[in-house]
């Protein structure tokens, strides 16, 4: 069987990305030695598990991680890093299909999760290079009059004020391309180092007694009064709760949710340092810029003047040969004036998706929960999921039953079919791109 945790990153560690060259990875910790019981137990050192950890131990829980790999090894310590708005479909979408009434509180849970975010880094002390503001970019003209509906829509319902129009000329001068037609800024998004940022978040729930153990990779589940986990090898965790946050490597450990949950990869690069007149030339706000492509590109400055720049899929379980190339190609759509560049860093990494993108909140029996799926949406989204998760265990179920309410039927074919079913239809919307 393919493991996802080593098909890509033989070694076993961290990739050579910009974000693990800036960030002391430290020792590991350690392998589960013996037999244990506690009240939780989490699968995954993620956003997900580790945000549920800290929650939870704030609260007073005895709380066990158990870490395949490292600590924001998978799509925590390698995404864009940036820290969106809404849920994964726009409010007027989740209007229609919940009612006006669950969609107001999607959308609070939304605004909760930026919240949390900006409340972890400033009550732990967490550097991690937040900042402010992410430009929402159509490259066609309908998707600019999507989203200017959008940004009315947010405005008159939500009362979500920090919006901002920009027509093909402001975004033209704001971002020193012609590529796009036009967008808005959201200036209550924001966008930051995630690998530094989950490093935080282990370093806090640490100190506050989690115990975390890195390299236990568990191989079988069984649910009951006390969920049995039972490691490669052999030896046992049992629980009083199990919260699942494996999202893309998840594997075969739970059907039930892989039926639903499809891991498929993405790319980002980073450049040498640009010179500062160069990149003032079009990021001088520093903000982060995520387009109206099916497959985003997204993009946004480092503090030592990089451009990091993200796009591209694949539908397989391995990384392409030359991606780097597929990625380069994409920047330089947006910036020929980046033609010459370096490439110092280029990597890519697994998340998960969900047939219809939104995330995937299970109750697997009355004290065992997974929570995965984000779609590219999960920066903000998988920290409040813990919040969430916490509030469950602690008696109240009400904001995370409100979560898994959203559909998430299996892909078609489920293991064998589901993958060039998903291929298809992916091929499907990136041919669609290259017309926009």
């Amino acid at each position: 069987m393919i493991d996802l945790l080593t098909i890509n990153d033989p070694g076993g560690g961290f990739p050579k990305s910009y974000y693990s060259s800036t960030v002391d990875i430290g020792d590991q910790s350690p392998t589960l030695q013996n037999n244990m019981c506690c009240q939780v137990c989490v699968i995954g050192a993620g956003f997900t598990g580790l945000s549920a950890a800290l929650s939870l131990t704030e609260l007073g829980y005895e709380v066990v991680v158990l870490e395949a790999n490292r600590i924001g090894f998978g799509a925590s310590g390698r995404n864009g890093g940036q820290v969106g708005s809404g849920q994964r479909w726009d409010q007027e979408k989740l209007e229609e299909k919940f009612g006006a009434e669950n969609a107001l509180a999607f959308w609070q849970i939304a605004e909760d999760a930026k919240k949390e975010v900006r409340n972890r880094i400033s009550k732990h002390k967490i550097n991690c290079d937040y900042v402010s503001g992410v430009v929402q970019a159509a490259v066609n003209r309908q998707d600019l009059r999507d989203s200017f509906y959008q940004v009315d829509e947010l405005r008159k319902k939500y009362n979500y004020k920090a919006l901002q129009k920009l027509n093909a000329q402001e975004v033209s001068e704001l971002l020193n391309t012609n590529f796009y037609k036009g967008g808005y800024l959201d200036l209550g998004a924001g966008h930051l180092n995630p690998l530094k940022f989950i490093m935080g978040l282990a370093t806090a729930a640490k100190r506050l007694g989690m115990k975390v153990f890195e390299r236990t990779k568990v191989s079988k589940i069984e649910y009951g009064s006390k969920n049995k986990l039972t490691t490669e090898t052999g030896l046992c965790v049992q629980s009083d709760y199990l919260l699942l946050a494996c999202n893309g490597y998840l594997g075969n450990l739970e059907p039930e949710i892989a039926s639903r949950v499809m891991p498929i990869n993405n790319f980002i690069l980073a450049t040498e340092p640009l010179k500062k007149g160069l990149l003032d030339s079009f990021m001088n706000n520093n903000y982060a810029v995520a387009d109206s492509k099916f497959v985003v590109n997204y993009f946004r400055p480092s503090p030592d003047r990089r451009l990091i720049f993200g796009g591209g899929e694949n539908y397989t379980y391995k990384f392409p040969i030359g991606f780097e190339k597929r990625v380069r190609k994409k920047m330089i759509q947006v910036y020929p004036q980046l033609d010459n560049t370096q490439i110092d860093f280029s990597w890519g990494g697994t998340l998960a998706i969900t047939r219809n993108r939104l995330p995937c909140f299970r109750k697997l029996s009355s004290s065992a929960l997974s929570v995965s799926g984000y779609s590219g949406h999960g920066v903000a989204l998988s920290v409040v999921a813990g919040k969430l998760v916490a509030e469950f265990i602690n008696g109240n179920s009400k904001r995370f039953n409100l979560m898994a309410k959203f559909p998430n039927d299996p892909f078609p074919g489920k293991e064998k079919l589901r993958w060039p079913l998903l291929v298809l239809g992916m091929l499907w919307y990136s041919f669609r791109d290259r017309f926009k």
